[in-house]
């Protein structure tokens, strides 16, 4: 017996191994239990921390056979950012964030992907608030009690057509028994700036360098724009800076930094027949625009202002009859300048050849270049937008034990309204053009020159306010549930009814959803557990006949710690191996559009008919032919995972997933020949696989008044075109079945053409004439031509296989230190996304400091990186090629922060619970692999508003 210990503890062992969680050798003495500190842990591991089950009870996650990551709310509260989507960053094992920006209020709220990416349409995951979706972006941290993610067929079994992408559960808090109200408030005060600037060089670059551009294009510099070259030596020297400006936008926009404050305070308490939490939270935030009106009534800067309001109560109505009863509201006032936010960056990024003003004083600009930056966000007025999210959820709970004793039943109503308004001033500005008169020129006035004046000079505001847009949704709920001990084991079993209408603004039709749900669960001598959960669920978008689909899942899992075979081994505290397995839906059509089951007739004129004519006649065509079969996305979903605890320090859970997913919509035209003279919208027809692992790790020990931590999350998803139905190609390479999702097909570039003979020595190359420093392609199918039939999978798609987070902290008796790592890899990103690295075009962009070093010239050959220079649109060089594609991994310090409690005897004198002051740093640093332009590497477009790093202080105080 003894034997048998040993080998299954090492093949346990083995197996943690195996995903890289023991990372040193200090932890390999722990084991041999020698010549060790004895040290104890002082926090609950997560594996027991308490789990808000979907539509149930809470649970410990050790007793669920599921696959979920969560966090708590108190975790979130060390970045500083209005959204709480920011503040996920790298906590949560299987959860991805994709930025689209960072102007407040404007662009900063982050996508979700849970496990990666599934589907050719939406893959948005479903976040809900206490059980239903809302407005959830603008939540206040304080009012979270956690946020889970559900990612297994087991833990999502019961949302059937929402549940394919994955679920996040935000749980809010709740009140305490206690003789007095604890009061908790927070106040944080931040310095924010742009983690990253463009370094676009200046005009007199620009200048050389497009004669340069202009020479390789074979035409003369005294037709393009800088017919003088010794006139560009003005941009360089500065000495008419009215007429030939060498303008830095950017200093000229931009402050190097703003202000952000945000305030909190919750109450929270009561007795066992009715307790309460209450949350009040205001927070303000800036952009970075510099030299706007404070007082915002003739232009602003980015604004953010947040009003947080959260009640929750639990009343026990009798001795069987309870309530919880939770009420939200949150306004937000948001202000942004009367100019697109990527016109506006895009106009720093330019030649712009005009300065920000004249010798006059009046703004500059030309006919062709008159999106003055400066003047748009300081003359143009402003935009604003104030909306209001209102939740009220109430729940009624009987107990029914005169009928059966753990038997309850429930009924729920929530409704969620959001509502916003706008409200705009807005005006053009004068600007004055100033146009150089080389014909003039004297010895006394060497660069002679004509103002001429332009643009609005109407200096009154038009103001405009809309009649308001306002979203509602409704949600019934009713279910039972039933507990009992049934021998040696637990048994809960629950049945749900759900109805939800989602009104939008409008005349848009009604989204509507009904489900019936239940599971049944068996946990038998704390060892064995067993669950099968379904959902019988349907959505207005599809026709009768496939309305509503069964979705049900099969759970398990055994607790090996507690067999007789492992009790005797003390360093495993907890170990426990699960499995799922299960249908899942989505119904999110994506691009497919709304009831596509439906044949529609336009309307396309009239035409007249009778002896006389006189009557006139509607004529109709047939609209896209209809999908009468249309249905939801299915997943098969299938997982294997173990949690275990070792040492009472190391806790660790690990899974591995697969999925299979079918029916999703593909366009009808991929396979339908053009024959048929018909337009056909999208069928179900499409297929892909997904699998991956990831895992989630934490150590924590505390020796006296020294205690230390880490925890790490990695996750690994890899998926597969499996069918897309594709046209037909002339070679295996070209398609995209077998290939992940986006993946990215373009040509090989071998060097660039050194001459006119290299080039008609080459295979020929159909996009254009091609001149030498042209970037010489590899002809893949050997036909002596270069076309896109030459194109081969090459790289990632732009969402990484893999991500992960790492956080660690100590303390020291009072003080506390501790930071957050976040990154991903297996991505890939080109320079020519957005046109960010293409000269002369896409507007005038600049060139950047690499193209400037590395563009190719007779004497560089193939050492050159970049082709040559060009000011026309060249579709030979300009496409995607291995020259333009980078690895997009990146690396990114997340938090630092090291702060101070007071100790209680201090706090005792004070009549305070708590007393912490803390400084931290959010976004200060980030590590990649893209030199070619100062750019973030997770958004990578340097024409939006740039992801913001900020320095904090604040304080945290119980009474």
């Amino acid at each position: 017996m003894l034997s048998c210990k040993y080998y299954l503890y090492k093949i346990i062992l083995t197996v943690i191994f195996s995903f890289g969680v023991l990372l040193s050798g200090y932890a390999q003495k722990i084991v041999k239990g020698k010549d060790t500190l004895q040290l104890k842990t002082t926090t609950v591991s997560f594996i027991h921390q308490p789990i808000a089950t979907p539509y149930g009870n809470t649970v410990s996650q050790s007793q669920l056979p599921y696959a979920i990551s969560s966090i708590s709310g108190d975790q979130l509260k060390s970045i500083n950012t209005p959204m709480i989507g920011n503040m996920l960053y790298g906590k949560l094992s299987g959860l991805y964030l994709t930025p689209n920006g960072s102007a407040p209020g404007n662009n900063d709220n982050p996508g979700l992907a849970i496990r990666g990416k599934q589907t050719f349409q939406d893959n948005g995951v479903m976040v809900l608030v206490d059980g239903f979706e809302t407005n959830w972006q603008n939540l206040l941290p304080d009012e979270i009690a956690s946020i889970t993610v559900l990612k297994d067929a087991g833990a999502l079994a019961l949302y059937g057509l929402d549940a394919a992408n994955g679920v996040v559960l935000i749980t809010t808090k709740k009140g305490n028994p206690s003789s007095k109200t604890t009061i908790d408030f927070s106040s944080r005060v931040g310095i924010q700036m742009a983690t990253v600037l463009p370094d676009f060089l200046g005009n007199d670059d620009y200048a050389n360098l497009y004669n340069v551009a202009m020479v390789s294009d074979r035409k003369l510099i005294s037709n393009g724009l800088f017919k003088d070259p010794n006139l560009i030596n003005y941009y360089t020297n500065g000495t008419y800076p009215y007429l030939f400006p060498n303008t830095n936008w950017y200093n000229e926009v931009l402050k190097p930094s703003t202000l952000s404050q945000d305030y909190a305070i919750n109450f929270k308490g009561g007795s066992e027949d009715a307790k309460y939490f209450v949350a009040l939270g205001y927070a303000n935030y800036e952009g970075l625009y510099g030299n706007t009106d404070k007082s915002g009534s003739i232009n602003t800067n980015y604004n953010l202002k947040r009003y947080n309001v959260r009640a929750n109560f639990d009343v026990n109505i009798t001795n069987f009859l309870s309530a919880e009863i939770k009420f939200r509201g949150t306004m937000m006032d948001k202000k942004f300048p009367n100019a697109s936010e990527s016109t506006l960056w895009k106009t720093m990024a330019v030649f712009n050849p005009y300065p920000v003003k004249t010798e006059d004083g009046s703004w500059g600009g030309t006919q062709g270049y008159n999106d003055n930056p400066v003047a748009s966000i300081l003359q143009k007025g402003y935009q604003s937008i104030n909306d209001r999210t209102v939740d009220a959820n109430v729940k009624i709970i009987g107990k029914l034990d005169f009928i059966t004793p753990g038997l309850t039943a429930y009924g729920q109503v929530v409704f969620s309204n959001f509502y916003y308004d706008t409200y705009n001033k807005t005006r053009g500005f004068a600007y004055n053009e100033l146009l150089y008169r080389p014909d003039l020129a004297t010895a006394a006035n060497p660069v002679p020159y004509d103002i001429l004046p332009k643009g609005a000079t109407d200096k009154n505001f038009v103001i405009s306010q809309g009649s308001g847009n306002q979203f509602n949704r409704t949600s019934i709920l009713a279910g039972t549930e039933y507990n009992k001990t049934i021998k040696k084991g637990d048994l809960y079993a629950s049945a749900t009814y759900l109805q939800e209408m989602y009104r939008a603004d409008g005349s848009e039709m009604p989204y509507a959803k009904q489900s019936v749900m239940g599971r049944v669960r068996y946990n038998w001598k704390q060892k064995y557990q067993g669950e099968l959960g379904f959902a019988l669920s349907g959505s207005e978008n599809f026709p009768k006949a496939n309305r509503f689909g069964l979705f049900p899942s099969l759970s398990a899992g055994w607790i090996i710690s507690k067999e007789q075979f492992l009790e005797n081994i003390k360093d495993i505290s907890f170990f426990k191996i699960r499995a799922s397995a299960g249908l899942l839906g989505n119904d999110r059509s994506g691009n497919s559009g709304r009831f596509i089951f439906n044949q529609y007739y336009n309307g396309i004129g009239t035409y007249f008919i009778g002896n006389t004519l006189g009557i006139n006649a509607t004529m109709y065509n047939q609209g896209s032919l209809a999908n009468p079969n249309a249905t939801w996305e299915k997943a098969f979903r299938y997982n294997v995972g173990f949690d275990i605890i070792l040492w009472n320090t190391l806790t660790l859970t690990a899974d591995y997933f697969r999925e299979q997913r079918k029916d999703i919509f593909v366009p009808a035209s991929n396979f339908l020949p053009a024959l048929m003279g018909v337009n056909a919208v999208n069928v179900n027809r499409g297929e892909t696989q997904n699998n991956g692992a990831e895992m989630q790790l934490t150590w924590r020990e505390t020796k006296k008044s020294f205690g230390y931590f880490f925890s790490g999350n990695l996750s690994y998803a890899k998926n597969k075109i499996v069918n897309i139905e594709e046209t037909p190609k002339p070679y295996p390479y070209l398609y995209a079945k077998g290939n992940p999702i986006n993946q990215p097909f373009m040509l090989t570039a071998i060097g660039f053409f050194k001459d006119k003979a290299e080039i008609d020595n080459s295979p020929r190359q159909l996009f254009g004439e091609v001149l030498p420093g042209d970037i010489k392609y590899f002809d893949q199918n050997g036909d002596g031509f270069i076309d896109d039939n030459d194109r081969t999978p090459i790289g990632n798609s732009s969402l990484p296989n893999l991500y992960y987070g790492f956080e660690a902290g100590m303390n020291i008796k009072n003080v506390d230190f501790s930071f957050l790592i976040q990154g991903a890899s297996m991505r890939s990103i080109s320079l020519l996304d957005n046109g960010n690295i293409i000269p002369f075009l896409n507007g005038g962009v600049k060139p950047t400091q690499w193209v400037k070093d590395n563009y190719w010239t007779p004497e560089k050959g193939n050492s050159a990186l970049f082709p040559r220079l060009t000011t026309e649109t060249n579709n030979n060089n300009y496409r995607p090629s291995t020259l333009w594609t980078r690895d997009g991994s990146f690396l990114r310090l997340r938090n630092v922060e090291i702060g101070y409690t007071l100790p209680e005897t201090l706090l005792h004198k004070m009549r305070f619970s708590k007393l912490r002051f803390y400084i931290n740093g959010n976004n200060l640093i980030t590590w990649d692999k893209i030199n070619e332009i100062q750019a973030d590497p997770e958004i990578f477009n340097p024409f939006i508003h740039p992801t913001l790093k900020s320095y904090n202080v604040g304080i945290l105080l119980g009474l």
